[in-house]
C-alpha cells in the first residue's frame, strides 16, 4: 500500500486519457475542467461512471449545475447517478482511474488549493469504487469512507498527540468527536488551533460553540477556506468530512478520511495550514 501526493491537474489529465473512470463529487461547475475531462474520456469510449448529490445542502445553484452536468455526460455515454440527500447523504470527492484511487478534500477545483491523495492499495481502491458506484461506505485500516469513522480517526490523532500542538482546519464546526477532542486537548494546556472558513456566517449555535472553544483555550482563526485537515507532529489527517455532527443519517454520510505519515502529504498539509492560518513563510 502506498499513499502519495497528487494534484487536480494531474488527475484530470489521467481521467481524460483513461479507459475506466469512476468519479464522485458533491457539486460540479458546467463546462469546468472536471466536466471537460469526463466528457473527453466518455467520448473516447472509456467506461465512465459518475455520482453526485442531486440536492447539495443549501446550494440551489449546485443542484442546477449537477443536473446540467449529468445531462451532458449522459449524452456522451457516461452512467450518472444523482443521489437524493434525504436518502443517501453523499459528500465524497474521489475518483478511481485505471486502478488508482484519487481522493480530494474539495470539489476538484482549478485553483490548486486542495490536497489530492493518490492511493494504489487494492483494498482502498475497491472501497473507493464501491462508494462511488454502489454508494456503499466501508473502511480499511488506511481509508475511512463514512463520516463517523473519518472524524473518529481525526479525533484519535488529536488524542494521541499528548501535549504536542495540534492544528485543525474545517469548513464547518458543530458538536462532534473532533470538537470533543479539541476541548480535551486544550484542557491539557497543549497548543490547540482550529481554522474555520473566513467566508462563513455562523448560526447562533455555531457561534456559541466557537466561544466555548475559545474559552477552553482553543485558538480559533476564521481565516480558512473549505479544506479539512489536521496535523500533529509528523502525522496528518486529510479528508472530506467537516467537524460537524455524526448523528442519524449523517453518521453514515459517504465521505473519506486518511491518517498518514507520508512525508510529502504531511508537508503539504503543514503548508496549507500555515497558509490558511496566515503564518508568514519565514516565520519559525
Amino acid at each position: 500500500m502506498a499513499l502519495s501526493l497528487s494534484c487536480v491537474s494531474d488527475v484530470l489529465a489521467r481521467i481524460a486519457g483513461a479507459r475506466d473512470v469512476a468519479f464522485a463529487t458533491y457539486s460540479i461547475r458546467p463546462d469546468g475542467p472536471a466536466q471537460k475531462a469526463l466528457l473527453t474520456a466518455a467520448k473516447h469510449g472509456a467506461h465512465v461512471v459518475v455520482t453526485m448529490q442531486r440536492d447539495p445542502y443549501k446550494d440551489e445553484d449546485g443542484a442546477i449545475y449537477n443536473a446540467q452536468c449529468a445531462a451532458a455526460l449522459r449524452r456522451a455515454g457516461a452512467r450518472v447517478s444523482l443521489l437524493p440527500r434525504d436518502r443517501i447523504p453523499f459528500h465524497l470527492k474521489a475518483v478511481v482511474c485505471d486502478g488508482v484511487a484519487y481522493l480530494d478534500d474539495r470539489n476538484w477545483t482549478k485553483g490548486g488549493r486542495e490536497i489530492v491523495v493518490a492511493d494504489d492499495s487494492a483494498r482502498d481502491v475497491a472501497l473507493a469504487r464501491a462508494a462511488i458506484t454502489r454508494h456503499a461506505a466501508g473502511c480499511s485500516r488506511t481509508l475511512a469512507m463514512r463520516k463517523d469513522a473519518a472524524l473518529e480517526r481525526e479525533a484519535a490523532l488529536i488524542r494521541r498527540a499528548g501535549d504536542a500542538p495540534v492544528i485543525v482546519e474545517s469548513e464547518y464546526v458543530d458538536g462532534s468527536p473532533l470538537t470533543t477532542a479539541l476541548f480535551e486537548h486544550a484542557a491539557r494546556n497543549a497548543g490547540t488551533t482550529l481554522i474555520l472558513g473566513s467566508w462563513r456566517h455562523y448560526t447562533k449555535h455555531e457561534s456559541a460553540l466557537i466561544r466555548s472553544l475559545r474559552d477552553a483555550g482553543v485558538k480559533v482563526l476564521e481565516t480558512g477556506g473549505n479544506e479539512k485537515l489536521a496535523l500533529a507532529g509528523d502525522t496528518a489527517w486529510i479528508g472530506s468530512a467537516n467537524a460537524t455532527g455524526v448523528y442519524s443519517r449523517a453518521a453514515g454520510q459517504i465521505e473519506w478520511g486518511v491518517v498518514t505519515r507520508c512525508r510529502a502529504l504531511v508537508k503539504a498539509v503543514a503548508a496549507a495550514l500555515r497558509r490558511d492560518a496566515r503564518i508568514p513563510r519565514d516565520a519559525p
